[in-house]
This record gives structure tokens, sequence and C-alpha cells, in this order.
């Protein structure tokens, strides 16, 4: 999940926050204030933290629709940071877009600082999931609209699986143990994780109990009423059946996720967790793969997958009139079946509004309705409100040393215990999702955690 979240934060990043030319970075000044235009029409600011280029097609869209409305689109150049960092700049100076992308971890200073509008009970939320409203959300108001939803996936190579007598992964964890039995036995190569994503199904597994109990395991931690030791170390213990068992080498503790991807384009591995940002490569190999569920670990248990709600769309609190009724309509368009569309093809992310069929390759479409179209995702980080950089990556440090064999399961969570009591409540931050070889674009590095109260957070593994 750790090199996820940079791929994902790569692939989002190259996809949305791609490099923009200086020129375009000064335009977001000369946006923020907004108003009438010469030619009488409202002229809403937009800041984004991703390019022009991608945006322009849905800009165009609109304004055809709507002729009196004039969008005035900035963004900046860099990394998922640097758009937050501009973000912060521009509020501290006064020059907050009319509308704009709200970061997870940017939410609750919006709202303390009254920047975000109150958008609970505006009709264009009726499209909006649950999950998307609750990981959008402070103090039971909804402050931004979230369209879309990553997660991750396992993908596996057909053609090995059916070797070993399987057309697909397993739904329990037990019975996929015993199919990398034989695929081991067979002299295949069943399953890897990179070492920046390792215990992949730990999180699908604590979202499945999360969504049991009605309230995230990791916000239950976070509060100090519960201990990774008590939450984690049972589900670590579980993974660890895979390097117990010389199911998976402790090789892993020094793999890449390009390193783990290689191996499954070369047709050496069986089954690892990815998502729908590796289609494309996929499909220029010719491999005869699919995307299956993630192992439960009781049969009947609901399918989570880590994954979380893209970054989600906020209105500027300080605007009113006519730049208001522009926003509103702006809004509605994005969660149109036409603006979802454009929405889908020009970022290349997957929508998950409510009536919405978004359209996916017929790899990855079980993992579409398993996980986005439920909004069956859960991220731990996006339930943290301390150093969740920093506590993301130590979850795959300790799990290298449980797969090296210098420590247990136990003490690994253990470990994270004393680790979550040296970090201070830092500000949030986006986060690190784990989507496997995500690119930088989905956030590669957040750690999105937002006070979020919702089983299934917001952010992404990509």
């Amino acid at each position: 999940m750790g090199h996820k979240e940079e791929y994902i934060m790569e692939k989002k990043s190259i996809r949305m926050i791609a490099a923009v030319a200086a020129a375009a970075m000064l335009v977001p000044l000369a946006a923020c204030g907004g108003g009438n235009a010469a030619d009488g029409k409202t002229t809403l600011s937009f800041f984004s933290n991703n390019s022009q280029d991608k945006y322009q097609p849905i800009i165009d869209a609109f304004e055809k629709t709507n002729p009196d409305i004039k969008i005035d689109y900035s963004t900046t150049t860099g990394s998922q940071r640097g758009y937050q960092q501009t973000l912060q700049t521009r509020i501290s100076g006064g020059n907050l877009a009319d509308v704009y992308i709200v970061p997870p971890e940017a939410l609750s200073d919006l709202v303390k600082g009254n920047y975000a509008k109150d958008l609970s009970n505006e009709s264009f939320m009726d499209k909006i999931g649950d999950a998307a409203k609750k990981a959008y959300s402070v103090d039971g108001k909804v402050y931004a609209m979230g369209v879309s939803t990553w997660t991750n996936a396992w993908v596996y190579n057909k053609d090995l699986l059916k070797k070993v007598g399987y057309d697909s992964i397993p739904a329990t964890w037990d019975e996929f143990l015993t199919m990398c039995g034989k695929l081991k036995a067979a002299g295949i190569t069943p399953y890897l994780e990179p070492k920046d994503g390792l215990g992949n199904a730990v999180e699908g597994w604590i979202g499945a109990e999360s969504a049991k109990q009605g309230e995230a395991l990791d916000a239950k931690i976070d509060a100090g009423k519960d201990t990774f030791k008590n939450v984690y170390g049972k589900y670590y213990g579980e993974w660890d059946k895979l390097i117990k068992q010389n199911l998976m080498s402790s090789d892993v503790s020094g793999l890449s996720g390009d390193q783990v991807k290689s191996e499954f384009t070369a047709g050496r591995l069986a089954v690892y967790p990815s998502g729908s940002w590796d289609i494309d490569s996929f499909n220029e190999t010719g491999l005869n793969y699919g995307f299956g569920q993630i192992p439960m670990l009781k049969k009947g248990d609901t399918p989570y997958a880590p994954g979380s709600i893209d970054p989600a769309f906020g209105i500027n609190n300080k605007i009113s009139g006519d730049k208001l009724k522009a926003a509103e309509k702006f809004f509605t368009f994005l969660t149109s079946d036409e603006g979802l569309k454009l929405y889908q093809k020009q970022l290349g992310l997957i929508p998950s509004v409510k009536g919405f069929n978004a359209t996916v390759d017929d790899h990855f479409k079980d993992a579409y309705d398993l996980y986005i179209k439920t909004g069956n995702v859960y991220l731990n980080s996006a339930h943290w409100s301390k150093g969740t950089t920093a506590l993301r990556a130590e979850t795959f440090t300790q799990l290298q040393q449980v797969a090296l064999g210098s420590i247990s399961p136990t003490q690994a969570a253990e470990n994270l215990d004393s680790k979550l009591k040296t970090r201070g409540r830092l500000a949030r931050t986006l986060p690190s999702v784990p989507r496997l070889d995500l690119p930088i674009s989905r956030f590669v590095e957040s750690n999105q955690h937002v006070s979020i109260n919702s089983v299934s957070g917001a952010s992404t593994f990509r």
C-alpha cells in the first residue's frame, strides 16, 4: 500500500497534479477576486490540483450550457503537497478561489477558518453517497463534494491459477492460503507485496470489522479507546501465515512496488495487490488476468479493500449572490451524467455517485462493483489525527521486521502503540494512501486524515 500511495500519487499526480507552466501558476491570484466580467458574465474562480488541459473540456462543456458564467481556472505545479501549500498561502492572503479542491487533511482548518461552505442541504449533494459525505464532514455537516473513489484490488494471472485448479481468488483467507500452497508446489510464486505496502489485506479486514461495529477501529485507537496491540495484533498474526508457511518470501521486506509488478507482468507471479491505475500497462502485456476480491477472514464477511474518497470540491464560504449561484450550478453540472463522464475521461478517476454507472475496463468490473459502488473501502490513516504520515510508514516498517522474523506480529502492533504515543497531534495531512503502485497523482504523500467519523475514510492506496 505504501508504494501504491506513491504510485497513485505519482500516477494521479501525473494526472491530477501534472506539472503546469509557470504562467498557469500566476493565473490563480487574478482569479480569486472574481466578479462580473466586462462582457457581463459572472466570473467564477476555480483553483485545482490538476493541470488545466485535464479540466478544460469539463469547463468548456459547463460554459456551453451556462453561457452567462465564465470559469477562471488556476492550478499549481509540483506535488499534492505543493497544492496544499499554495492553498494555505492563498487562504492566509485572502485570495482563496470561489471553488477549489479540498484535500482531506485541510478540511478541518478550512472549516475552522469559515472558508468552506456547508453543503449538507444542497440539492446536488443528493447524489453523493454516505461514505463520501462522512469523509468530508465535521460535526455532522458536509463541507465538500467527493465524486470519485479509489480502491485496491488483487490482480491475478488466470493462466497460473488454472494450473492448480482455480479460476479466481478464493473468498476466504484460509482458502487463499491453500491455493497459495498449491501454486508454490507447482513452482509458481503465489503472492507478493511491496515493502511499503505490506499487510494489504489487513486494512480490508479492519474495514469489515469496523463496519460491523459501526465505528472505525482506527478511530478508537486514535481516541485512546483501544490499542494497536488489541486490534492489529491478531490481524498481523493472520498475515504472518504467509511467511510462516513459506508462501511469501521474507524478501518482500526489500521489494519495491515496481519489482513486484514486474514479476507479475513477466508471468511469474500469480497474485498481488494492485488497482485500476495498472490496467493500461497490464493490457499492453497481453496477460490473461483479472481483478478479484481481497480474501476475508470469515465466510460471509462483507468484502472491504484499502481505499478512500478522492479529494473533493469545496465552495468558498465568503462568496454570495451571482457567484454563489454560479458555484452551485457548477457543482450540479459536475454531478450530472455529462459532467461525470468528462470527469472520468479527463482525470482518470472513477466516479462513485449515486445513479451513475462508471465505464470501467471489463477486467476491473468485479472490483468496481465490490468496492467502489458499495463504498466498502477503508484507509486506516484517514482515522488518525496524530503523525499520520510517520505512523503509516511505521506500519510497513514493522511488518518488514515481522517478515524477516525479527519480531512477532504482536510485538509489531505493540511497537505501533509506542510510536503513537510519541507523535504529537499534528495538522491533518493527506494520507499516504496505499494504492499499491499508485501514481503520485493520487496523494502520494498524503495520509488523509480528516476528522472523519465514518468507517470508510476519505483518501487512497492506488
